[in-house]
């Protein structure tokens, strides 16, 4: 449910000039870039109730729900992030078979979405259609990257691939608290690892 999460503001100058500059950059400077980026970044987040006029950007994001909801995810709410103006998250939940899923409207970004799974070990594993960000994995916490992809076609690879260990039960009603709090772990774990040179180094390259 982090796929989200990094919008590293400082490295989007990296996008704006000829890609060997924007290489010797990151190569340079990357940790401070790195640490400037996190820094930028909220320890925790709200979701909130959307604006009236926010909700129109949901539009865009009926495709994908509407799909997922035909596989048998339960609405969970639209909602805004308090600290991210713009950002909309539409979360909904696969009680039978233990899978959360949120599909994100970003102004810059567009739409993507994730099918997430956590386990009873507190690790969990996250198919997604954003691109890959560069980062490495926070450990324990996989990332699959599945750009372009469909519902049906990212919820039967979530269902074939998944590890077989037991699963935390998903509900409706969790699903906000889930997600507030998977992102501050998130956060918390790569504010103390930092950002590496090497990272922003491949986040360029993937820029």
């Amino acid at each position: 449910m982090d796929s989200i999460f990094f919008w590293l503001g400082a490295l989007v100058v990296l996008t704006l000039v000829s890609p060997l500059i924007k290489y010797v950059v990151a190569f340079v400077a990357g940790r401070a870039i790195g640490a400037e980026a996190l820094a930028a970044q909220p320890d925790t987040i709200r979701l909130i109730e959307p604006r009236g006029d926010a909700r129109s950007d949901g539009a865009a994001m009926r495709r994908p729900s509407d799909e997922l909801a035909r596989l048998g995810f339960r609405d969970a709410g639209l909602h805004a992030v308090a600290e991210m103006p713009g950002v909309l998250v539409h979360l909904m939940a696969h009680p039978d078979e233990g899978f959360y899923a949120a599909v994100y409207h970003h102004p810059q970004a567009g739409v993507w979405f994730d099918i997430v799974s956590r386990f009873q070990d507190a690790t969990s594993i996250t198919w997604s259609t954003s691109k890959p960000t560069g980062l490495d994995p926070r450990p324990g916490h996989p990332m699959v990257h599945l750009h372009g992809q469909s519902p049906s076609a990212v919820f039967e690879k979530a269902r074939s691939t998944r590890p077989r260990r037991p699963v935390v039960p998903a509900g409706s009603t969790q699903a906000v608290t889930i997600f507030e709090q998977a992102y501050a772990e998130s956060m918390a774990y790569r504010k103390g690892k930092g950002i590496t040179t090497a990272e922003v180094v491949k986040m360029a390259k993937a820029a």
